[in-house]
Parts: structure tokens; C-alpha cells; sequence
């Protein structure tokens, strides 16, 4: 996990007109043995990153940003600060839109408003030279404009009704809702954070569909096991866990 001195302190802004990603910066100053913490933010991002190899569009007005921040080892709750990471995005877009925009949390890592995405969320991570552990938080979040990403509904906080906030607003807010979702998991543990996620998820009672192997599965939401992973009930009573992949909406059932 992150360590609570570093919860604990200001996490210097550094900001680049226009950048390739900033968690590709994130890695190469990993590279060099830096591990922050240190916030860095992109107005452009020209080769912006999304899960699975897939592109983020990154043109101007939205935020761009990678939190690189040392972790003391690897363990169990590691895989679960994407959860609080997507509930700490949340705790932002309330904050930022004074309450108007209360987005539903779809597994892994989408933060959605009414299942369009608002935002992307990516965590990497790694060892430094020294062999020591870092991780990279990044996160793009629909401000000013909804790209157009294949496969997906999008939407901006702007056509939510959020009002137009700029980057240096929501970084400054997200900086601070990350530390505090981060700081809970750390003290209470990552069951606490669990059961945060289960009740902001906009899944419950809804039919998904994910990868299981070989397998394409299909079921009810069933809610997260104890790791955090997602589990889908089939129409035959078994439950299925799913440790990692994309996870799509059924409609029409």
C-alpha cells in the first residue's frame, strides 16, 4: 500500500502543455528512480493511454493526470486501490458539480452517468532501478467534451449539468478526494472500500457479460468477493468470479 506519510502531504502539480501520456512520464521518471509523490497533469496528451493498449483521445479543456506515488510492497489491497480510485473520481464529480452529478460505478474502474463514461481510469506499476515499488494513477475525466471511443456511450461533465470546470479545478480537487479514499483503505482496509464501491455501483440488479477463461459468461450482478473481484450469478445458480478483463452491459433481458 501507499505509505501515510505520503497521504499525509501536499503533492506538487507539475503541468505540460502538451505531453505524449503523462503515465508514459510516470514510467520514465520511474526509470529514473523517481517515485514521487508528484501530480502530473497534461492540457494535451498526444498518445494518451487506456486500458488494455487501447487509446485515450486527449483533446483540450478535459483533465489528463498520472499521480506517481511510492508503495511500501505488493499485497492483496494493491488491486483493490483501483476501487478506491474510482470512488475517490466520484467524490470529486460531486464535489465539482456541488452535488448535481452523482455518477454509478461500473467494475472494474468506469465511472459512469447514467452508463455513459465520464472517465478512464489506468493503474500501472513497477519496480525503480533500486528495486523499489512505485505506482502510476491515471486518470482522464471528461470535463469540457466527450470523445468518441468505440463501443462505449460517453458523456462530459458539462452535458451532465455539472457546469464547465477546468483542469486546474479538478486537479485540485481530485488530489485531495485520492488522498482521503486512499488514507480509508489504508486504516480501515480494503473490505471497508468494498462495501463503498458495492453501494455506488450502478450494476446492481443488472445483467453483464465478461471473459472467464475460454468462456464468455453471462449473468446477474452478484456483487464483489473479498479481493474485490467481480462475481456474476448465470441463470443456472452458479457463480462465476471474474479477476480482470472488460465487462459489458446486456440490454434487452
Amino acid at each position: 500500500m501507499i505509505s501515510a506519510l505520503c497521504l499525509d502531504q501536499d503533492w506538487p502539480v507539475v503541468w505540460f502543455d502538451e505531453i505524449d501520456s503523462t503515465n508514459t512520464e510516470a514510467h520514465r521518471r520511474a526509470s529514473s528512480g523517481e517515485r514521487g509523490p508528484v501530480s502530473l497533469v497534461g492540457r494535451v496528451q498526444t498518445a494518451g493511454k487506456g486500458r488494455l493498449g487501447r487509446q485515450w483521445l486527449s483533446g483540450s479543456g478535459n483533465l489528463y493526470s498520472t499521480a506517481l506515488v511510492p508503495l511500501d510492497g505488493m499485497s492483496a489491497d494493491v488491486p483493490c486501490m483501483a476501487l478506491s480510485v474510482a470512488l475517490a473520481v466520484r467524490d470529486a464529480v460531486v464535489d465539482l458539480s456541488n452535488g448535481l452529478v452523482i455518477p454509478g460505478l461500473k467494475w472494474p474502474n468506469d465511472v459512469r452517468i447514467d452508463g455513459a463514461k465520464l472517465c478512464g481510469i489506468l493503474l500501472e506499476s513497477g519496480l525503480t532501478p533500486s528495486r523499489d515499488y512505485w505506482l502510476a494513477i491515471g486518470i482522464g475525466i471528461n470535463l469540457a467534451h466527450a470523445p468518441s471511443v468505440d463501443n462505449y456511450e460517453t458523456i462530459s461533465l458539462v452535458d451532465a449539468g455539472g457546469g464547465l470546470k477546468t483542469p486546474e479545478e479538478a486537479i485540485a480537487v481530485l488530489n485531495q478526494t485520492l488522498k482521503k479514499r486512499l488514507k480509508h483503505q489504508l486504516h480501515a482496509g480494503r473490505s471497508s472500500i468494498i462495501r463503498d464501491w458495492m453501494d455506488a455501483t450502478d450494476q446492481k440488479g443488472k445483467r453483464c457479460a465478461a471473459q472467464h477463461g475460454s468462456e464468455r459468461v453471462e449473468g446477474l450482478y452478484h456483487g464483489l468477493d473479498e479481493f474485490g473481484q467481480l462475481q456474476i450469478k448465470q441463470d443456472d445458480g452458479k457463480i462465476i468470479t471474474i479477476t480482470a478483463g472488460d465487462v459489458d452491459m446486456v440490454k434487452g433481458r
